[in-house]
């Protein structure tokens, strides 16, 4: 059945726009016809237009013919859930369900548009083909709306983006997904086959992420299946060109176009170190699922031979982890089979309760040196193995840690714990705040520490303070009594009794900490600022007791700073408690902007007074009769937005020497511009100079790189120099480093990275590299664009 109702407002315009909307339900058709002037708006009247399965159909002129078959010429429109087509000439089956488009077709759905010149399609079914299409994304495509609540983020694989990183320590998941897009994504092809609702299958297909002018790369392929719901791609016989020059192929590749992650074999990386040649990490990523996945890699040296990487992490809503394993066989130039494993887990019990373990382990001192390019990679000394548990609510923390380590140098060896127990019980009752802490340790020595005793430690510390603090300063007196029990094994050292084995120790400490606040309002240079004199004093008394026979498991001193210059104890550990009848007086003033609250100008000068010599000393130092600590001085300023200053001087009164002086000048004016400049210098130990900087050098240039140089040495600890190419849709990279290693010599490295936007990243990937070495470095993609544009010149 047929119901055709047609309204017109006039028959002498111009000509007429017809609007047809169709709702095909069984076999019976209702339709709504409307037509009007001309120079008005066409308005759509169908009482059911919104239900699904509608179609809606509008063009110049329309024909409609036995409930069956209808035309519309002249900015033809045909419109159904969502996706709309557009032609000179559309042709509708509506009994076969057949749409067939003449003459400039364009498909619109969501955020991607096709193009051709013809169409054939069965619409509810979205199969169809188009030839000679061009394809846009104008934006990503949407994410599908599944809840993903614990999501790998895709920065976080370790063998993916660089064959030389290791997991952090503090390496974290997320469940917030990560937002990346890329504008300008376009494809073409000679024809496209439409598959279903999200499945697009091109044949002679080229795709690119570049501006439809730009036409530097393109991945060219028989056959492209594109998947709108998954926002991924695969190629068969594909070939990335770039420049008109093939630079890359694959018999098949599987790619994502909203860089998500995506099952498949990843873009090869390499490389270049002195150490190990010519490097090429081919790495396998599966996406296993949202919250797990896992990269299987193989890494060619050219002087060593093939080492497997494979890398599996997971989270979970209350646990997160890694597992990480290198393995090299028969390494060519040691003749030893080489390698590293890393297990690492957290775990939320409860509310209350947590724990985890990270267990490292390499096959030799020199893995690090010879096999990483990363400093803090290079420079460790001891690897360790750690299982912990920890449990905290409003009063009560606890923590029980196990911990072996693994010595690579053979020099700086440390104490094993076997187990360590820790417990922390604050309270507060009428104003007074109690403070109990408890420890129990196991020492194990290493076996290559000979003589060295081992033992267990505990150690409680009782103490009550009654804080008392107003707007103007505070006060807060405080007194414990800490109490510490040494049972030792091993050797007695000469000259000691069997009594050493037993030690004990009891020390009373009271404190008084106080503090005043003034301020007062100040105009400098039209601009108000609140100016504050904040003097503070802080006494403590601690009586002497012979501690020389206590042996010494994890303490040191302190290094002397505006913080520790507040410490009760000057030695971190509890094997040494110093003795005390002391004063530290400093005071601090501030000039803080009164519109913004930002802090411009602060200086901070202080000094520690002795009523007592200190009697209490390391082994490897000897008791002091100064009657004052070195000055401490620190000075910073933030002279705008863009610069800042950060100076610190300790100075000997005593022998008139500088003991410690840094300074750090930084300058970021803005996004992809930064420089900075240090100095660091400690009496008899360090003098060195570290500037790091990235800077546009014009023509779509950027220059990067640090100098960590020691002046002492007379040579470079770290060198990094670098260009990077900023060309829109790609960016071109090379790096070169040196790193001076502690278990070995200096090792040299190259990067060489041409990153595709949206696509992969082929070479070596320095930017790991990069930003541990300049921590304000920004990506040249990530700029924003108004000053990318301003480095075009």
């Amino acid at each position: 059945m047929t119901n055709l109702q047609v309204h017109s407002s006039t028959s002498r315009e111009r000509g007429i726009r017809l609007i047809l909307a169709l709702v095909a339900t069984g076999t019976m058709v209702s339709a709504h016809v409307r037509a009007d002037d001309a120079t008005a708006p066409a308005v759509m009247v169908a009482e059911n237009a919104s239900l699904p399965g509608a179609v809606e159909i509008e063009g110049d002129t329309l024909k409609l013919r036995m409930d069956r078959q209808m035309w519309a010429t002249g900015n033809a429109v045909i419109r159904k859930d969502g996706q709309q087509v557009t032609g000179d000439e559309i042709r509708y089956d509506m009994q076969n369900d057949e749409l067939q488009v003449e003459g400039n077709a364009v498909i619109s759905a969501g955020l991607t548009t096709i193009k051709g010149p013809v169409l054939r399609m069965r619409l509810s079914e979205n199969i169809g083909e188009m030839r000679d299409v061009t394809i846009e994304f104008k934006s990503a495509p949407p994410r599908p709306s599944n809840d993903d609540t614990n999501t790998l983020l895709d920065d976080q694989a370790i063998l993916v983006s660089d064959p030389k990183r290791y997991i952090d320590d503090n390496a974290s998941f997320s469940n917030q997904e990560k937002k990346t897009s890329f504008d300008n994504i376009r494809a073409s092809a000679k024809q496209v086959f439409f598959e279903g609702q999200n499945i697009k299958r091109l044949k002679g297909a080229s795709y690119t992420s570049c501006a439809a002018d730009v036409d530097d790369w393109y991945i060219k392929t028989g056959s492209l299946e594109l998947n709108d719901y998954t926002r991924t791609g695969e190629a068969t016989n594909a070939y990335v060109e770039f420049k008109g020059v093939p630079i890359l192929y694959t018999p098949w590749m599987s790619f994502s176009y909203n860089n998500q992650r995506k099952t498949g074999l990843l873009a090869p990386l390499w490389g270049t170190t002195s150490r190990s040649g010519f490097e090429l990490l081919t790495p396998y990523y599966i996406n296993i699922s949202p919250d797990k996945d896992a990269t299987l890699a193989t890494r060619v040296l050219s002087k060593r031979g093939i080492q497997f990487q494979g890398e599996f992490r997971y989270l979970g809503e209350n646990y997160m982890g890694s597992n990480n394993f290198e393995y090299l066989d028969n390494d060519s130039m040691t003749g030893q089979d080489r390698f590293y494993a890393k297990l690492a887990h957290r775990h939320q019990f409860s509310d209350h309760w947590s724990g985890g373990y990270s267990l490292e382990k390499v096959s030799d001192d020199k893995y690090f040196s010879e096999m990483a390019t990363r400093i803090q990679v290079t420079s460790r000394v001891n690897l360790g193995q750690t299982a912990f548990v920890n449990y905290g609510d409003e009063h009560l923390t606890f923590n029980g840690t196990i911990q072996r380590y693994q010595n690579l140098d053979n020099l700086s060896f440390v104490y094993q714990r076997l187990p360590q127990l820790t417990a922390t019980y604050t309270n507060d009752w009428k104003g007074f705040t109690t403070n109990t802490g408890a420890q129990y340790v196991y020492f194990d020595a290493m076996k290559e520490m000979v003589n060295a005793p081992s033992g267990s430690r505990f150690s409680l510390y009782p103490s009550i303070s009654y804080p008392m603090k107003n707007s103007y300063g505070f006060i807060t007196p405080k007194v414990g009594i800490q109490t510490t029990q040494y049972s030792l094994t091993g050797n007695v050292p000469l000259g000691y009794t069997e009594e050493y084995n037993q030690l004990n120790r009891t020390l009373p400490i009271v404190s008084l900490d106080s503090g005043m606040y003034f301020d007062r309002q100040a105009n400098l240079f039209d601009t108000n600022y609140t100016h504050t004199l904040e003097p503070r004093a802080y006494y403590v008394y601690i009586p002497y007791r012979d501690q020389t026979k206590i042996p010494i498991f994890d303490t040191s001193l302190n290094t002397l700073n505006q913080n520790s210059i507040f410490y009760e104890n000057q030695f971190s550990g509890d094997d040494r408690i110093n003795n005390a009848n002391q004063v530290t007086l400093a005071v601090t003033s501030r000039l803080i902007d009164s519109e913004t609250g930002i802090e411009r100008l602060s200086g901070t000068l202080g000094q520690r007074f002795y009523f007592d010599d200190l009697e209490v000393y390391m082994p490897t130092t000897s008791p002091s009769t100064r009657k004052s600590s070195d000055i401490l001085a620190a000075f910073t300023a933030r002279l705008s937005s863009r610069l800042n200053l950060d100076t610190y001087w300790q100075y000997d009164p005593d022998r008139g020497n500088m003991e410690r002086n840094n300074y750090l000048l930084r300058y970021n004016p803005e996004p992809g511009k930064s420089f900075s400049f240090g100095y660091r210098y400690t009496a008899n130990t360090l003098e060195q100079i570290d500037t790091a900087g990235q800077w546009p050098l014009g023509n779509r240039w950027y220059g990067v790189g640090r100098l960590n140089y020691s002046i002492r040495d007379g040579n470079a600890v770290q060198m990094l120099a670098g260009l990077e190419y900023d060309a829109g849709c790609w960016q071109g990279r090379a790096v070169m480093q040196r790193v001076q290693t502690a278990t070995a010599d200096a090792n040299y490295a190259m990067f060489f990275q041409l990153e595709l936007g949206g696509l992969t990243s082929i070479g070596a990937n320095p930017l790991n590299v990069i930003k541990r070495n300049i921590p304000t470095y920004m990506r040249t993609n990530d700029i924003p664009g108004i000053y990318r544009d301003q480095n075009t010149q």
